[in-house]
């Protein structure tokens, strides 16, 4: 239903548009006629007070005092509303030396309109409209119209309260009436469905610098670039730009942004443009402490960043990613589990995990258990926690290859009670399944099962090129390892997908391909010991000789004792396998 108007005109000569903000002393006949010196002394106290205080403050004037009201104009919705706040706080501050039945209290109501105003007063129907809104509110309440609340940013400025459409006097057609109340922290509803763990990160359109409208675009371009590459990323979560360009101007706190969004990082900038060419400062701020993370800078070709072939977003997306997992990574290592929040531990105990380094891989263990603990309805660690046993097997430090199994294929089950239908836990039920009862067609289903849910889900796709491989279809396990390669750019995962794709590739038996997946794992992350291997067999079956033992000696500096018996199961099931063969004659030993 739209919103009435008492007359439908055009604007009056000299008009300009303004927020209207009238306030009315609640019961004011009553405190006149029981504590009149009383109510007198406190009201003109208030009004000398506030006339060169509040107002000014918030970009505003008081036009004139009406006896017990109040008629002001100010140039934002968001300095009115402020100045409302401020306005019953200091009010009720002058209750201190009277009896609760002389307690005052304002009720107000504020409008945007196009009004004709001089230093003693305005004139219009948005004023009437302002003190009819007022009659609305309840002692100590601020209502407002629907113009003036589209204006506010809600959570931030104000915490707004629909109260439908609602008849006011001498207007014929119902008005649209939101009631305001002081931003705090809001009460998050439960839902049946676990909450996402994941930090979360905010990307504020980026600022043109001059203010230029032309420009303005451009930040919102480069804003949406940036969210769409790191919403591809597993570890985190992005909130839309719906939401974050909301909050680009408003002077908040980073608590304020971070109650406000919903998010534990956020990304902003301002920008240059002079010519063809576009300079971004940006700087990536983790709200809980209001530290910043990083700050750097990139310059660009206009056309060709709206054309996707420069570097800058790419550049950013980047360090953004890198710069979080390093920061949770940094405090899982250090900090007591229990003063860490959810999602730090989750990201810390990923990165704990994937490191691959001994101690660090057994502090991921620790902190997998403590957070599946603390949050008994959360798949993603017992799926996590399923991947540890695998991962242990994979690198060769496992003293019972069947308990680590039996193990994985439990936290996996336990994953997928807690969330039938989420790719992490279906993805780790069916890599359980290929490690620890060799069965590639139930986990070729469950990893089809993941991309029914998820047809992004890059680990998915991996795994699935692994039971394609063993399963015959070696063409199809190399065209799935790429589909994981192609929409991982950010994953701390790639180095596994490279490996992945360098398996498939073998078994094609493409073995310079195989070596060049195999060779991109090992510059990714040099301590997983499959690349490793595959490395060394791609290289001598490709014709290497030379370059297959230079791989060799490599390996054997980062797993010093390291044989053909200490690979994987899969790797050696029989000692005349062509892979373990061919790890032979490059040297390694038996």
């Amino acid at each position: 239903m739209s919103d009435a108007r008492e007359v439908s005109t055009s604007p009056p000569a000299g008009a300009r548009r303004r927020v209207v903000l009238f306030a009315d002393l609640v019961e004011s006949v009553r405190l006149y006629q029981q504590h009149e010196s009383l109510t007198i002394q406190r009201w003109r106290a208030f009004v000398a007070a506030v006339r060169e205080t509040v107002p000014p403050r918030h970009g505003g004037r008081v036009v004139r005092t009406v006896g017990d009201g109040l008629l002001m104009e100010f140039g934002t919705a968001g300095g009115a509303v402020a100045a409302a706040f401020e306005l019953h706080q200091q009010l009720r501050g002058t209750d201190a030396d009277g009896p609760a039945e002389a307690a005052m209290w304002l009720r107000i109501g504020a409008h945007v309109a196009e009004v004709v105003a001089d230093e003693q007063d305005l004139w219009g129907s948005g004023v009437n409209l302002a003190a009819r809104l007022c009659s609305l509110a309840r002692p100590g309440q601020t209502v407002v119209s629907s113009e003036l609340r589209q204006g506010l940013v809600d959570g931030l400025q104000a915490d707004v309260e629909d109260l439908g459409p609602r008849y006011l006097k001498h207007i014929a057609e119902p008005v649209r009436a939101w009631a305001l109340h002081p931003p705090g922290p809001r009460q998050r509803a439960e839902f049946s469905r676990p909450e996402d763990l994941r930090p979360a990160i905010a990307v504020v359109p980026f600022v043109a610098v001059p203010a230029d409208p032309d420009h303005d675009a451009l930040g919102h371009a480069m804003a949406d670039d940036v969210i769409a590459s790191l919403a591809r990323h597993p570890d985190l979560r992005v909130i839309s730009r719906m939401s974050t360009a909301a909050v680009r101007e408003l002077p908040a706190s980073p608590e304020q942004l971070r109650q406000t969004l919903g998010a534990s990082f956020l990304l902003s900038g301002r920008f240059y443009v002079r010519g063809s060419r576009v300079r971004l400062a940006a700087e990536l701020c983790e709200l809980r402490q209001g530290e910043v993370l990083w700050s750097g800078s990139a310059s660009a070709d206009v056309n060709a960043l709206f054309e996707g072939q420069d570097h800058i977003v790419p550049h950013l997306v980047s360090q953004v990613a890198q710069q979080v997992l390093a920061h949770e990574l940094t405090r899982v290592r250090s900090l007591p589990m229990d003063t860490l929040a959810a999602y730090s531990l989750l990201l810390g105990a990923n990165g704990l995990l994937h490191s691959l380094v001994p101690a660090d891989f057994r502090r991921a263990r620790e902190v997998l258990q403590h957070l599946a603990e603390r949050h008994p309805r959360q798949a993603a660690p017992h799926a996590l926690l399923s991947g540890w046993h695998v991962f242990r097997m994979l690198q060769g430090w496992t003293e019972n290859a069947a308990e680590d199994g039996r193990h994985a294929l439990a936290e996996a089950q336990q994953a997928l009670d807690l969330d039938p239908t989420q790719p992490g836990a279906l993805v780790a039920d069916g890599v359980a399944r290929v490690f620890a009862e060799r069965d590639f067609e139930a986990a070729q289903r469950r990893f089809r099962e993941a991309l029914v849910h998820d047809p992004q889900h890059a680990s998915a796709w991996a795994h699935l090129s692994e039971t394609q491989s063993q399963m015959g279809e070696a063409e199809a396990g190399l065209a799935s390892a790429n589909k994981a390669i192609e929409l991982s750019p950010l994953d701390p995962q790639r180095f596994v997908f490279e490996s992945f794709a360098a398996r498939a590739a073998y078994m094609a038996g493409q073995f310079e391909q195989a070596a060049q997946h195999a060779q991109a794992s090992v510059r990714l992350h040099a301590m997983h010991a499959p690349a490793h291997r595959m490395l060394i067999v791609a290289l001598w079956l490709a014709g290497h000789p030379h370059a297959a033992r230079e791989a060799l000696a490599h390996y054997q500096r980062v797993f010093p004792g390291a044989t053909v018996g200490s690979a994987p199961a899969a790797a050696r099931r029989t000692a005349e396998s062509p892979f373990a063969q061919a790890l032979r004659s490059a040297g390694l030993p038996p």
